[in-house]
């Protein structure tokens, strides 16, 4: 079995919860979605995506260009350590990208705790538009950031344990 890991990260929260994923999975391949194949492989039998929630919903061009612009404590941090923020995001992906027939998809996103889940969430709209080309996504997972745009305590835990269900 083989998983790959596909990322849209802006502050590097994101990003850190993909790596606790792949972590936690012996055959897991991580990649930024700027890097990730069009083509998956038919040896991919685990097909992963996280992005954070912008508005509700996936990043958007704009939203990303809005995200560059912040200040927050997460966004200088990210700086700081060398994070570069995806240049294209899974909403661009998942159009374009080809996924065989079978292949188990789940989606994961990272949003700030508070935000109503009645307004939407990344990975439940990149499992519609997943859905649109014929691609079930099997499990969604919403991971905890602050204000600050820092991931909350036991985050990356979470998704270390979440990723050992799939």
């Amino acid at each position: 079995m083989s998983t790959l890991i596909v990322v849209e990260s802006h502050f590097g929260n994101t990003w850190r919860i993909g790596e606790a994923i792949a972590a936690a999975r012996s055959d897991a391949t991580l990649v930024r979605v700027d890097e990730a194949p069009q083509q998956i492989d038919s040896s991919v039998d685990l097909l992963i995506l996280g992005a954070p929630t912008h508005a509700f919903t996936l990043p958007t061009a704009d939203s990303r260009k809005s995200a560059g612009q912040r200040t927050t404590v997460g966004a200088s941090t990210a700086k700081k350590d060398g994070f570069h923020a995806s240049t294209i995001g899974l909403r661009e992906w998942i159009a374009t990208a080809s996924i065989p027939a079978g292949t188990t998809v789940a989606a994961f996103d990272t949003c700030v705790k508070g935000a109503g889940p009645l307004f939407g969430r990344a990975s439940e709209k990149a499992a519609k538009k997943l859905g649109r080309r014929g691609v079930a996504v099997k499990q969604s997972e919403t991971f905890w950031v602050t204000n600050s745009d820092e991931l909350h305590d036991g985050e990356t835990d979470r998704a270390a344990t979440w990723a050992t269900m799939m």
